[in-house]
């Protein structure tokens, strides 16, 4: 087992490249000021370009016995297919003295593949040991090495670090150390006076020490985009052209691919080119499941597409070259890869120029004068290609058309909505009523349904409507199976539920109340749209508040009840920088009405300096959502 484990790490001093830097004696830090009852005494971090080597030292404080616990577990992970860890020791430092339990570490392995039911397969390892004999107030001392890179990326630099933490920091200490020959582009955002630069023996260093480190204050729905840290980062690259013609040499293929088995699969001989194009993108989509080995080169390089098609399953990129290569075969020449980062969007270019900070990969192609956008990785999209829904990644580098910016994304496409209609027939103050629930929905908003009707069965789809029912009303039964109806073509997806619900009267003769008495009441919320208008305090923000977009939706309330009223028609809306909102209430019969609501946003995120105020517009409207009616017995 010893041998097996040696080919993972082995125990090895520090190596001499490595600066030492002194654990700090003092502290400013209150143990009511950190989480999970420990903090980071000292972040040493160096980092050897030239030997793509990072040396990690950490002493954790353990300042409370809920600390014992949190901090007393080691773990690193590492990529086997290019990595080797090397441990140098585990010191505890107990009321000043030295424990040296190094030669007491005993290693689990471990596989840390938390993406497995997202159908990516890492490669990932941790090293993974629990310490024994912790104690409140020890220092835990932990040093080692991880050595290697993938070789995918041709000994091509870049390093992006964080120099503040979610806890405090005594001292947070970077060192970076690359050939003196070696033009390197950096920056350190937010901390340019903490850097000092200098020359030791054949290397440049660049050395960042931040002491007495305040943890990090975040607020909620921070954007994705938006790096609410300090951060320092360094790149070999000069210009998104050479990052392109790194990607063109990753994304070249040996041979032509035959991909003819596809076309006998999928073409009768009759389409013309726009069925074509419709007929490639469904089957990449849909017969092609997402499954992705992203150990190692695989974790960048995609697999040919003959043998994609071959085994069935691919990830994004290797979805995306199957679909750029089927659609170059039937006369769509200017088909290409385009690679993006998910969360950082249109604020990709600060962080770089590099090859290393995509995450996603989607295609693009010109075809009779126009550009269309396809996520291959997106299954079950109804509709023409014309109309695919892709997100608006912001930034995108198209593999094969050298420039030396990113290229701008077009909007997506906000014309998707959902029709919701809610119709209560009550015929009784004392009896159980009929809810019909339709959903219609259209554009991507149908293209998400349709993948949760793939994956849940009719049963639990269901139960889960019927459980939010529940926090609604007391008794509810369904009367009918789940209605389906889907319509590819145009991609409009509806469902419909039929329930029984009871509870909706409350007996104002039971009440405490003495202005109830005589009377039935019944009090309505619209609670699918809390989730939209609910708010914490309205503050001030620092940073802006992300949104669901694009959202649009229609939701109607229809109330048959079982007494004649008269009702005042009312008319109420907002309409600001990120969202409008309607709602409309009118009679529709002596004893029907109905409330109709309607909510789109207008932008991904509302602007620190104006969400105050749109999160005031917002309490207003959630006060005004409750509605009683009252009926004398």
């Amino acid at each position: 087992m010893q041998n097996a484990q040696a080919q993972y790490y082995t125990f090895e001093k520090t190596p001499e490249w490595v600066k030492p830097v002194e654990i700090p004696e003092n502290s400013s830090i209150s143990k009511y000021d950190i989480l999970s009852g420990y903090y980071l005494t000292l972040g040493d971090y160096q980092v050897n370009l030239k030997e793509n080597a990072i040396f990690n030292h950490e002493v954790i404080n353990v300042v409370s016995y809920s600390g014992i616990t949190n901090a007393s577990q080691i773990s690193v992970s590492l990529d086997t297919a290019y990595q080797k860890l090397k441990i140098h020791h585990l010191y505890i430092w107990r009321k000043g003295k030295k424990i040296d339990q190094t030669s007491s570490l005993s290693f689990e392995m471990m596989n840390d593949e938390t993406k497995l039911q997202q159908g990516i397969y890492t490669g990932l390892l941790s090293v993974y040991d629990i310490l024994t004999d912790i104690r409140k107030d020890d220092l835990i001392d932990f040093s080692y090495t991880l050595v290697g890179k993938n070789p995918i990326f041709n000994n091509e630099k870049y390093l992006i670090s964080p120099i503040e933490a979610m806890n405090p920091v005594d001292l947070f200490s970077l060192r970076i150390l690359y050939n003196k020959d070696k033009d390197y582009a950096y920056k350190c955002v937010g901390c340019d006076s903490l850097v000092s630069i200098s020359e030791v023996n054949n290397y440049r260093q660049i050395e960042i020490q931040n002491r007495n480190v305040k943890a990090l204050e975040l607020e909620d729905n921070i954007p994705s985009w938006t790096v609410p840290y300090k951060y320092f980062m360094i790149s070999s690259f000069k210009s998104w052209t050479n990052v392109n013609t790194w990607a063109q040499s990753v994304f070249a293929l040996k041979a032509e691919p035959n991909l003819n088995i596809v076309f006998d699969e999928i073409f009768n001989g009759q389409e013309n080119t726009d069925q074509k194009i419709n007929k490639i993108i469904d089957y990449v989509q849909d017969e092609i499941r997402y499954m992705g080995d992203e150990s190692g080169i695989g974790s960048i390089k995609p697999l040919s597409p003959d043998l994609v098609v071959k085994q069935r399953y691919g990830d994004c990129k290797d979805k995306s070259l199957l679909l750029v290569s089927l659609l170059k075969k039937i006369g769509v020449k200017e088909a290409f890869p385009a690679l993006v980062n998910v969360e950082l969007q249109h604020e990709l270019e600060k962080f770089g120029p590099s090859n290393e900070v995509f995450n996603h990969c989607i295609v693009t192609f010109n075809y009779n004068g126009n550009s269309y956008w396809v996520d291959p990785a997106i299954p079950m999209q109804g509709g023409d290609f014309k109309d695919l829904y892709v997100d608006d990644y912001g930034k995108a580098l198209i593999i094969g058309i050298p420039a030396d910016t990113l290229q701008l994304m077009p909007p997506g496409k906000t014309d998707a909505y959902a029709d919701i209609v809610d119709e209560y027939t009550i015929n009784s103050f004392t009896e159980p009523a009929k809810l019909k629930m339709t959903s219609s929905r259209y554009g991507f908003e149908a293209d998400n349904r349709r993948l949760v009707v793939e994956y849940y069965s009719s049963a639990k789809i269901l139960e889960m409507v019927e459980k939010d029912l529940k926090t609604q009303f007391p008794v509810v039964n369904k009367t009918s199976g789940l209605e389906v109806s889907d319509d590819m073509e145009k991609n409009r997806f509806s469902l419909t539920y039929n329930f029984e619900v009871n509870g909706f009267w409350q007996d104002g003769d039971k009440g405490k109340d003495e202005i109830t008495r005589g009377l039935w009441i019944f009090r309505y919320e619209p609670m699918m749209l809390y989730e939209y208008f609910t708010t914490v305090a309205c503050e001030e923000r620092e940073y802006d508040y992300e949104m669901s977009y694009p959202m649009n939706l229609n939701y109607k309330v229809i109330f048959h009840l079982p007494k004649d009223l008269l009702i005042s028609d009312d008319y109420n809306t907002y309409d600001n920088e990120a969202f409008i909102y309607e709602e409309k209430l009118e009679q529709l019969s002596s004893n029907s009405f109905q409330i109709e609501y309607k909510f789109k946003t207008k932008s991904k995120y509302i602007k620190a300096s104006d969400y105050k105020k749109i999160c005031d517009q917002k309490e207003k409207i959630v006060k005004k959502m409750p509605l009683a009616i009252y009926f004398s017995k």
